[in-house]
């Protein structure tokens, strides 16, 4: 039975290349699924092999049929299609497309050789030279878009609003002894103030005095003799 080794590699990095080995009577579902692996991507999307000319030209269309991607589709179907079916040449070339509304990958695969089955398992990856694309493009903080100066205040605004309402921690209140007590209305302060006799209005005003000692009180007294 004779096995095909193809070189596949992408289109815009021929840098990146597989060797790919497949029997005649496997399909090209095989060979995508192969291919999927070897780069490490995730056969989550669709994709197409397309019969190519020499120099490149896409010609019939054989299509993965996907689950999610499959409906009102009608063509050639990679699971029902083995590879012998469309390699009529030495150096058979196809295209491949994967994801054509995302990232839109294309591959080339060209058939470098016919060689004897042997004792190994097929499809295989004979060859593997430089590390594949990553599949999905992870976005950067420095290629996020720059948000403007008034956007920025807007948002700031908003945040210190809602910090107000959800996040603003109740203060603890710390009661003095004053404070604990019934407080003297200062309406009723004023009425007793007016209503104090003049005797308790000078003695309230020399409390506090020191008292005179027993000299001070003897020269006093006199001092009131002699007048």
């Amino acid at each position: 039975m004779a096995v095909y080794r193809f070189k596949v590699y992408f289109e815009d990095d021929e840098s990146i290349v597989r060797e790919i080995e497949i029997k005649s009577t496997q399909t090209f579902e095989d060979f995508h699924n192969t291919i999927q692996s070897s780069v490490g991507f995730d056969s989550a999307h669709p994709a197409s092999f397309y019969v190519s000319s020499e120099t490149w030209r896409r010609g019939k269309e054989i299509i993965f049929l996907h689950k999610k991607h499959s409906a009102g589709l009608k063509g050639t179907w990679m699971h029902e299609t083995k590879i012998a079916t469309f390699v009529e040449d030495p150096h058979q070339k196809f295209i491949y497309e994967f994801d054509p509304e995302g990232g839109n990958w294309i591959l080339l695969a060209e058939l470098m050789k016919i060689i004897p089955d042997a004792s190994v398992t097929y499809p295989r990856v004979n060859k593997s030279i430089g590390a594949a694309p990553a599949q999905y493009k992870v976005t950067s903080p420095e290629e996020l878009p720059l948000v403007e100066e008034e956007e920025e205040e807007a948002a700031v605004a908003i945040i210190d609003d809602s910090e107000d309402k959800y996040i603003h921690p109740e203060e603890e209140h710390h009661f003095d002894i004053a404070e604990e007590e019934d407080p003297i209305p200062r309406r009723v302060v004023k009425e007793v103030a007016a209503e104090m006799s003049e005797d308790e209005a000078i003695e309230d005003a020399t409390e506090g005095d020191e008292p005179l000692d027993e000299e001070d009180e003897s020269a006093e007294q006199n001092e009131e003799d002699f007048s």
